[in-house]
Formats: structure tokens, sequence, C-alpha cells
């Protein structure tokens, strides 16, 4: 035995001291590339207004097809009328998907059976949602609320 302890002792010892650092370092690693606490929120992109989208493809569309100058506000003009068109179509469906949301919740709480805390609970995040609604679309409701924003 002391034969053995002689000759791969030092052999062992080595790979265990190679083998507990490895395990040392990948903990330090990991936790430096986990999030924590102390780590800020990662922010979701904004998404381009109309202008800010016409300007993107009109300059998109010069590079590509090489446009003059001449082109290029021909093209910004000509696409102002439909981008405009769609991201007020966009802000509109945003807006009636709201509302189907707060539809979901008046039936989830006739019809599924909730327990009053549960129900309780509801009535609460349909508060919260219908605020929301009401900030974020208020030029869309204007002084014409819907029947759904009303109180259960």
């Amino acid at each position: 035995m002391n034969y053995y302890l002689k000759r791969y002792g030092p052999l062992t010892a080595s790979l265990a001291v190679l083998f507990a650092s490895g395990v040392a370092a990948g903990y330090r690693w990991g936790q430096r590339a986990a999030p924590g606490p102390t780590q800020p929120p990662v922010v979701a992109a904004t998404e381009p207004t109309a202008a800010q989208w016409i300007e993107n493809t009109a300059a998109a569309l010069e590079k590509d097809f090489a446009l003059t100058a001449e082109q290029t506000e021909k093209v910004r003009t000509s696409i102002a009328g439909p981008a405009r068109g769609i991201f007020e179509d966009k802000r509109q469906t945003g807006f009636k998907i709201h509302l189907r949301l707060l539809e979901v919740h008046d039936t989830l709480v006739r019809d599924a059976g909730l327990t009053d805390s549960q129900k309780a609970l509801l009535k609460i995040r349909r508060e919260q949602l219908r605020q929301y609604i009401l900030t974020t679309f208020k030029d869309i409701i204007g002084d014409h609320p819907h029947p759904v924003l009303s109180g259960l």
C-alpha cells in the first residue's frame, strides 16, 4: 500500500487539484453568466412609428435600387399614406384585442366556477387591465367609451 501511495499519490493528488480547480472555475463563470438581481432587466425594443418606418423603408429602397434623391422623395411620398394606414389599423387592432381580454375576464367571472377569492383577484386584474386600456388608448376612446370598459 505504501508503495502505491508513494508512486501514484502525487499523480492522484494533482489530478484531484486539477478537477477541483475546474469545478471552482466553472462555478465562478456560471455565477457571472447567470442573471442576478443586480443586473438590469432586458428592455424590449420599441416598435418604430409610421414616420420612422417610412424613413427606414425609403433609405433601404434607396440603397437597394440606387435611387436618386428625386426618386427617393417620390418613394417616400408614395408609401406615406399606406404606412400611416397600416400603423393606425395596428393600433385599432391592439385596442380591440384588449377589449376582448376584458370580455374574457367577464366570461370567467360568470362561467368558470371560480371561488370568491379567485373572483376578487380576477376583479383586481380586470381593473388593472381597464386602467391600462383607458390610459394607453385614450385617443381612440375619446368621449365614447366602449360598454365593456364599464365596471362589473
